[in-house]
C-alpha cells in the first residue's frame, strides 16, 4: 500500500515536472546554460507574482529570448511577470556564479522571492520608466540551496524606445545566461579590454592623420585633399569614441539610437570624402558616376532608419561595394597616364576587399571560426584604405620635395652663373673705373703741372721783374712818407713773389712724382715752417711705405687744405701731421692748439672739397674742436 502511494505521488510530480519544462542544472560549462524553456509569462502587476512558491501553471508559455517586437504580448501587457523554475545540483550550490544578461525591458530580478537586480527602472508611467540594454553584461547570482529554484523578473514596457521604430538588429525582450562569474568576468574583461585597446589605437592612429593633414592643409591649403583626408581622419575618431561609449554597459535606448544615428551620418560623411579625396588626387572631372556615387551615400541613412534589416546589407555590400568597385574602376582607368596615385588606390581597396571576403567567411563559419580572426581581418579591412591613402600622399609629398630640390639646384646654378657673369662684370667695371682713376690722376697731375708752370713761368716772372723795378727807384729823392710806400710796396712784392714760387711748387712738387707722399711731406713741413709763424711738427710712422697713386695725390692735396685752414683762421702757434696705417687702413691726424671753433660741414669751399676727397676714398673724416683748445682732424682712408 505505502509502495502505490509514493508511486502515486512520485508520477503526479513527474507529471507536474514535465508539465513545467523544468531542467535540471548539475553542471556550468565554459560557455555557460542559456535560460531560453520553461519560461512563463502572465501580464499587471501583483507583488505575490514573485513568490518562489507561487502556482504558474496556468500561465502562458513564452521564449523571451525572441525579439521584443515579435512578442505582442509583451507589448500589450505594458507591464508583467516572466517566470521560470529549475533544479540545480548541489555542486553549484555558493559558488560565485552570473547571469549575462541582454534585454530590451526595464526589469527587476528576484530570485526566490528576494530582489537580486534592478536593470532600469521598472514603472507603468512613462515619465518615470527608464529602458536599459546591458547587452550581454554581467549580474551577479548565489543559489544557497540545491533542488527546486524560481527566477522571476517584473518587467514594464510602457513606452518603447525609438531604437526599436528603425532598429537595426533584433533586439532580445529578456535573454539569460547562467554562467560562471570567475571565468565570465575574465573573459568579459578581456574581451573589452581588447576592444577598447583596439578602438584606442584607431582613435590615435586616425587622430595622428587628422593632425598631420589638417596642418599639410594650413601650410598649402590648395591641395584639397589634405583636408578631405583630415576630416576623413576626424569623423573615424568620433565614430570609434561613440563605439566605446556604447560599450560602456548598460545604456539607454536612446542613447544606443542617437549614437548608432550618429555612426551612419558619420559613416555615410566618409564615404563621401572618399569620393572626393579619389577624384581630387586623381584630378578627374566629377562627371554623372560621382554624382550616382553620391546620391547612393546619402540614401544609407533613411534606408538603415525605415528598411533596418535591408540597411544593414544595403550599408555593408550595396554602398561599401559601390564605393570599392568604383574607385577600383577609376584607378584602372587613371594608371595608364602614369598617376602615382591611382596605384596606392587600386591597392587600398583590392586589400579592403580582400580583408572584406576573409571576415565574411570567418563569421560565416566557411573559414575556422575565431573572435581573434573576426577582430583581426575587421580592422585591417577597415584601416587599410586610410593607411593607402596617406601612403598616397607622403607618395606625392615625397615627388613634390624631389621636384622642388630639383628647381632649387637648378636656381642655384642659375644664380651661380649670375654671380660669375656679375663678377667678371664688377671687375670690368673696377678695371675700367681704375683705367678712369688713372686718367683722372693723369689729367690732374698734367693740370697741375701746367699751372704750376703757368705761376711760376708768368706770374713768378713778372712780380720778380716788378720787384726789381721797385728796386731800381731812386730812394734819395723820396720824402719820407714816400720812403714808407716804397718800403711797404717792396715787402709785399716780396711776399706775393714768394707765395707764388711755394703754391707753384706745392701744387705738385717735384719729390711727389719721384718719391711719394712721405718725402713730399716732409719738404712741405720744412719749408711752412720757414715762411709761417706757426710751428709744424710732422711725424710718420716707420715702415709707412708707398701706397696707391691715387691716395696718396688725395691725402696730399687735403694735407694741403687743412694745413693751410690752421695758417689762416686758426691762430695757432704749433700744429702736429701724424701719418700712420695698418693692414686696413691709412690714419692721418692734423690737430692745432688754436681757437678751436673749426665744424667740417662749413660751407667754405676749401672744406667741401676736403669733405669730396675724403668720400671719394671710402673714407671717414671726424673733427673735434673745443674752444680756446684746439682743433683735431682725424681721417680714416680703408685700404
Amino acid at each position: 500500500m505505502k509502495k502505490s502511494i509514493f508511486l502515486i505521488v512520485l508520477l503526479i510530480s513527474f507529471g507536474v515536472y514535465a508539465q513545467k519544462e523544468i531542467f535540471h542544472i548539475d553542471n556550468l560549462s565554459k560557455e555557460g546554460v542559456l535560460l531560453d524553456k520553461g519560461w512563463k509569462f502572465h501580464a499587471g502587476y501583483y507583488p505575490n507574482f514573485a513568490k518562489f512558491n507561487f502556482e504558474d501553471s496556468k500561465w502562458e508559455s513564452i521564449d523571451p529570448t525572441q525579439d521584443v517586437m515579435d512578442l505582442p504580448q509583451i507589448k500589450k501587457a505594458r507591464i508583467g511577470y516572466l517566470r521560470l523554475n529549475f533544479i540545480i545540483d548541489s555542486s553549484v550550490v555558493n559558488k560565485a556564479l552570473a547571469l549575462e544578461i541582454d534585454q530590451t525591458l526595464a526589469s527587476e530580478i528576484y530570485l526566490n522571492n528576494a530582489l537580486i537586480h534592478k536593470i532600469g527602472v521598472v514603472s507603468q508611467e512613462k515619465d518615470k520608466e527608464q529602458i536599459r540594454l546591458p547587452n550581454g553584461q554581467l549580474y551577479s547570482i548565489v543559489f544557497k540551496n540545491a533542488g527546486m529554484q524560481t527566477i522571476c523578473v517584473r518587467f514594464s514596457f510602457v513606452n518603447p524606445p525609438i531604437l526599436l521604430k528603425h532598429k537595426p538588429k533584433k533586439y532580445n525582450a529578456f535573454k539569460a545566461r547562467l554562467v560562471v562569474l570567475d571565468n565570465s568576468i575574465e573573459s568579459f574583461a578581456k574581451n573589452k579590454n581588447d576592444y577598447a585597446l583596439l578602438d584606442y589605437l584607431k582613435v590615435g592612429l586616425f587622430l595622428f592623420l587628422f593632425l598631420i593633414h589638417f596642418f599639410f592643409f594650413i601650410s598649402y591649403p590648395k591641395q584639397k585633399s589634405n583636408l578631405y583626408i583630415s576630416l576623413y581622419a576626424l569623423c573615424n575618431v568620433i565614430i570609434y569614441h561613440f563605439e566605446n561609449l556604447v560599450s560602456n554597459l548598460p545604456l539607454s535606448a536612446t542613447s544606443l539610437y542617437i549614437e548608432t544615428s550618429w555612426i551612419i551620418i558619420l559613416s555615410t560623411f566618409i564615404a563621401i570624402l572618399t569620393f572626393l579625396i579619389i577624384y581630387d588626387f586623381l584630378r578627374l572631372p566629377k562627371k554623372i558616376m560621382f554624382w550616382v556615387g553620391i546620391f547612393v551615400f546619402l540614401l544609407a541613412y533613411p534606408i538603415c532608419c525605415y528598411r533596418p534589416n535591408f540597411g544593414m546589407f544595403y550599408f555593408n555590400l550595396v554602398l561599401a561595394g559601390f564605393l570599392a568597385i568604383e574607385s577600383i574602376r577609376l584607378s584602372i582607368k587613371t594608371i595608364g597616364s602614369g598617376k602615382t596615385a591611382a596605384w596606392y588606390i587600386f591597392a587600398g581597396y583590392i586589400l579592403y576587399i580582400v580583408f572584406l571576403v576573409v571576415w565574411y567567411l570567418i563569421a560565416f563559419h566557411v573559414l575556422p571560426y575565431s573572435e581573434f580572426g573576426i577582430t583581426f581581418f575587421a580592422n585591417l579591412c577597415l584601416t587599410s584604405v586610410p593607411i593607402c591613402f596617406s601612403l598616397m600622399l607622403a607618395s606625392e609629398y615625397t615627388l613634390t620635395s624631389k621636384s622642388l630640390a630639383q628647381k632649387l639646384n637648378e636656381v642655384e646654378k642659375l644664380s651661380i652663373e649670375k654671380q660669375q657673369i656679375l663678377k667678371m662684370q664688377n671687375e670690368t667695371l673696377e678695371k675700367q673705373n681704375a683705367q678712369l682713376q688713372a686718367a683722372l690722376l693723369q689729367g690732374q697731375t698734367i693740370e697741375r703741372k701746367r699751372v704750376a708752370a703757368d705761376l711760376h713761368d708768368n706770374l713768378g716772372s713778372t712780380l720778380s721783374a716788378l720787384w726789381l723795378s721797385v728796386d731800381l727807384i731812386d730812394k734819395s729823392k723820396m720824402n719820407e712818407e714816400e720812403t714808407a710806400i716804397h718800403q711797404s710796396l717792396r715787402e709785399n712784392l716780396e711776399k706775393a713773389y714768394n707765395d707764388v714760387r711755394l703754391l707753384s711748387h706745392n701744387l705738385l712738387p717735384e719729390e711727389f712724382e719721384k718719391q711719394g707722399l712721405v718725402p713730399t711731406l716732409q719738404s712741405f713741413v720744412r719749408k711752412i715752417s720757414k715762411n709761417s709763424k706757426i710751428r709744424f711738427d710732422l711725424q710718420i710712422a716707420e715702415g709707412f711705405g708707398r701706397v696707391d697713386n691715387k691716395i696718396e695725390f688725395e691725402l696730399y692735396s687735403i694735407c694741403l687744405e687743412l694745413v693751410n685752414n690752421i695758417i689762416k683762421h686758426s691762430k695757432a702757434t704749433e700744429a702736429k701731421i701724424s701719418l700712420s696705417r695698418t693692414e686696413k687702413k691709412i690714419e692721418m691726424i692734423i690737430s692745432d692748439n688754436g681757437i678751436g671753433t673749426f665744424n667740417n660741414e662749413s660751407d667754405g669751399k676749401g672744406m667741401k672739397n676736403v669733405k669730396a676727397r675724403v668720400e671719394s676714398l671710402n673714407g671717414v673724416w671726424e673733427i673735434n674742436s673745443k674752444e680756446n683748445q684746439g682743433t683735431t682732424s682725424q681721417i680714416n682712408i680703408p685700404i
